[in-house]
């Protein structure tokens, strides 16, 4: 027996409801030419444990790999992010450029976790969503002023969480997750473990690293977070550690840019530094929260420019993805000219709406945290409002939309049902996996910040460690064809880059001229691919600021 993390298990868990299942693989689409097959896997509520009345379906889908066969059909799971990302939307979206960076010898397998998306049963607070949609429009924000509705809101929803989820909702949590992945290799009758998990990802992937090290052969974790923080804090605090700095590099690669960058100048002003910049869009957030700006484009069409917003909508999510900074750039513009209509046609509606379909993000955000419901330091309303109100700001932009957040955290009545506890370096000696794992960080990420990819690989024995020198959220989020290259040699050789190994990116903030490309054939594909990566999204964002 091998005692981690809490748990007292063997390498591989068994199924403790019945004989070890097997995938029932059906043809269910092509991406670029390429073959889907999807199939779905039932999987213990509890692993842990002897209860079996409750089970968890969990829909997988695979693009298949030409040449997989001839190397024992391994398969690499992959989880996007969130929590709450579905690795089946992954892989029908973005399977085809994976397969591009990793090749042919592996199927790319994406599942939907329990409780998310085409899971059965979901995870739901509401109703229906069109009940979760309105209390999304409707959140409070403004802990100063709507604390009392922050708790009220609150206290009811948790209870309505436990009434509509059951016995269930105690056990969507990312240990669990971690054994279904278990469940999901020996279904494939594949021993080793090949993951690419990004965002939220990272948490599962080294939570699952931990609890069972033995099946690991290749795992990726890519735009990190604190595994402690997230399972021991009861506010995640590093997380913010970077984005008012990727905030003012995001100004500073736009003056660069010279003409191509609409900030350059405005009313006649010019800015000779991102400093200058930065000054003046600060001074006009703060009036902005004074004073929002009406809009009427016409009878049916109509509101108000808010920093709450841009702030949240915009410019936080255009952190994410540099691609999106030449429109944020124009459209910051355009508002600072007096032409409001472009901030409030892209940014009043919220990204969040785009991917709301469950409540998977509360119950796995909640669950997994010792700190939250009967185990917070804190709870009430005028408890919660002096503890927000009190802390230190972590970021200009962002720290004042934590509230609802924290009600939620305080209030959360379904017990912690997970043994598992993080072992980080260096309260703990490093984890020895059967073969050593890979990190992957940019330098400045928006909401996983390099020190925590840091933190990450000095708690794994042997990890490999890449920093891509760029902007943005997981090292996808800008084409580079050095990170991509590490990806393939380790995910196909298992060969680890050189300590100390960084990447450049192979491409500009804010369009340049075009150049002369003297790449051979191979790489422009790859590139290319890296580019549609980049410009449509691998991660799914998280839920932290929509406080439904």
């Amino acid at each position: 027996m091998l005692i981690v993390c809490g748990f007292a298990h063997d390498s591989q868990i068994p199924l403790s409801f019945g004989m070890k299942p097997s995938l029932d693989w059906k043809d269910c689409g092509t991406v670029d030419g390429r073959t889907l097959q999807c199939s779905q896997l039932d999987v213990p509520m509890d692993h842990f444990h002897t209860s079996v009345d409750n089970i968890f379906t969990l829909p997988l889908i695979r693009l298949v790999g030409n040449n997989a066969s001839s190397t024992g059909d391994r398969h690499i799971l992959f989880n996007p992010g969130g929590p709450g990302g579905s690795g089946v939307g992954l892989i029908r979206g973005r399977g085809s450029q994976l397969n591009k960076i990793i090749g042919e010898e592996f199927h790319l397998l994406g599942f939907d976790p329990r409780g998310v998306v085409g899971s059965i049963p979901q995870a739901n607070c509401y109703p229906s969503n069109t009940k979760r949609v309105e209390a999304f429009l409707t959140n409070p924000w403004d802990v100063y002023y709507e604390a009392g509705e922050m708790y009220t809101r609150a206290e009811n929803k948790v209870k309505a969480c436990g009434e509509i989820m059951g016995e269930r909702g105690h056990y969507i949590n990312t240990p669990q997750t971690a054994a279904d992945m278990n469940s999901i290799l020996d279904a494939l009758g594949q021993e080793k473990m090949y993951y690419w998990g990004f965002s939220y990802g990272t948490a599962l992937g080294q939570t699952y690293a931990q609890m069972f090290p033995g099946r690991v052969s290749r795992l990726i974790i890519d735009g990190v977070l604190n595994l402690d923080e997230w399972y021991n804090n009861f506010m995640i605090r590093e997380y913010l550690t970077d984005i008012d700095r990727i905030f003012a590099g995001f100004l500073d690669e736009c003056l660069k840019a010279g003409v191509a960058c609409p900030l350059k100048s405005i009313g006649g002003r010019r800015f000779e530094s991102s400093s200058e910049l930065r000054d003046y869009l600060e001074d006009f957030l703060s009036q902005l929260e004074e004073e929002p700006i009406p809009v009427y484009i016409n009878n049916a069409t109509y509101g108000a420019v808010t920093r709450h917003n841009l702030v949240t909508n915009g410019i936080f999510f255009g952190l994410y993805s540099p691609s999106l900074w030449p429109s944020l750039a124009h459209n910051l513009a355009e508002l600072l000219k007096g032409n409001s209509t472009p901030v409030f046609t892209e940014y009043s509606k919220s990204w969040a709406l785009d991917v709301l379909s469950d409540d998977s993000n509360t119950f796995i955000i909640l669950n997994d945290n010792r700190k939250t419901g009967p185990g917070a330091p804190i709870r009430g309303i005028k408890a919660v409002q002096n503890f927000t109100l009190s802390r230190p700001e972590m970021s200009y932009l962002m720290s004042r939309y934590e509230g609802s957040e924290i009600y939620d955290r305080a209030s959360w009545s379904i017990p912690t049902t997970h043994d598992f506890h993080p072992r980080y370096y260096p309260n703990f000696p490093p984890t020895r996996t059967a073969e050593p794992i890979l990190v992957l960080s940019t330098s400045w990420d928006p909401v996983c910040p390099l020190t925590s990819a840091k933190k990450a690989r000095d708690s794994f024995e042997g990890a490999g460690f890449v920093e891509q020198k760029s902007y943005g959220h997981c090292t996808m989020s800008m084409p580079s064809l050095c990170t991509a290259k590490h990806v393939k040699r380790y995910f196909n050789e298992g060969k680890l880059p050189e300590d100390g190994s960084t990447c450049s990116i192979d491409a500009d903030y804010f369009q340049a001229e075009n150049r002369p490309s003297t790449l051979s054939e191979e790489d422009e594909e790859l590139l290319a691919n890296l580019h549609v990566l980049a410009s449509r999204g691998v991660v799914t964002p998280p839920f932290r600021f929509t406080g439904i």
